[in-house]
């Protein structure tokens, strides 16, 4: 019987349902029909015009169990969510400047912008004991590849020294070497995603990356292993969250 995934991002079995963007088709394909995992495909946050606005972490946060927010016009969450009989409460204004649900939650503790991020968010987080560790990067979700509870991979330097002054233990992988149409580069934590508790799985060919040697390591000291969905290159999809 399926369940939701307790901790968001951190499944505690084998995925069977996660929401992610279709832009690199055949990533959506290989979860599809090799992993038999179904994949809700969220429409695009109208208020936003770049490519961001197709990703899972723009406009979804699971806040853990059956609770969600997300973006308030996004139908195919929502009937995915409805059919599941999960709890949602939705949420409007969400711009590029203001990327109200790209929180990255892990365990007990959140990474934010509490000046952009959504306050139900951290009504949560306060009502729930979480620890709150507050950053000026708005996109946290997208920064952090999250690995296990006390494990993440990031090229931003605040997060990372956040995190480890936390006992987390970090990876600071280089900035680049993940695509993003319409900007420089994309971000570690929109081309992955967690399929198991020993599974992270990335967009495209991570052996490509230049820390890749040093990625695999991490994870796999951490009893993780990593997996590509397809032979392209790396690219922020938006994250591949993982919902039961």
């Amino acid at each position: 019987m399926e369940k939701f995934v307790d901790l968001p991002n951190l499944p505690a079995g084998r995925v069977s349902h996660v929401i992610m963007s279709d832009f690199l088709s055949d990533a959506v394909s290989e979860l599809r029909n090799n992993y038999h995992i179904s994949v809700t495909v969220p429409e695009p946050i109208p208020e936003i015009t770049g490519s961001e606005r197709f990703h899972a972490d723009m406009g979804v946060c699971h806040l853990g169990k059956e609770k969600f927010l997300i973006e308030g016009s996004n139908a195919p969450v929502k009937k995915m969510l409805n059919d599941m009989n999960a709890e949602y409460e939705t949420v409007i204004g969400i711009t590029a400047a203001y990327p109200l649900l790209n929180a990255c939650i892990n365990g007990n503790t959140i990474i934010c912008n509490t000046k952009k991020t959504d306050k139900r968010i951290i009504d949560h987080a306060v009502s729930n004991r979480m620890k709150i560790l507050h950053t000026n990067q708005s996109y946290t979700k997208c920064s952090v590849a999250i690995i296990s509870e006390n494990a993440i991979i990031t090229a931003d330097k605040g997060i990372a020294s956040l995190c480890r002054n936390e006992n987390t233990d970090v990876l600071l992988i280089k900035e680049g070497s993940i695509e993003l149409k319409g900007y420089p580069y994309g971000f570690i934590g929109g081309c992955c995603g967690k399929l198991s508790p020993d599974i992270i799985a990335f967009s495209g060919k991570i052996k490509d990356h230049p820390d890749y040697d040093n990625i695999r390591a991490f994870s796999e000291s951490h009893n993780v292993n990593i997996i590509s969905l397809s032979n392209k290159p790396l690219y922020d999809v938006g994250g591949i969250l993982p919902v039961c």
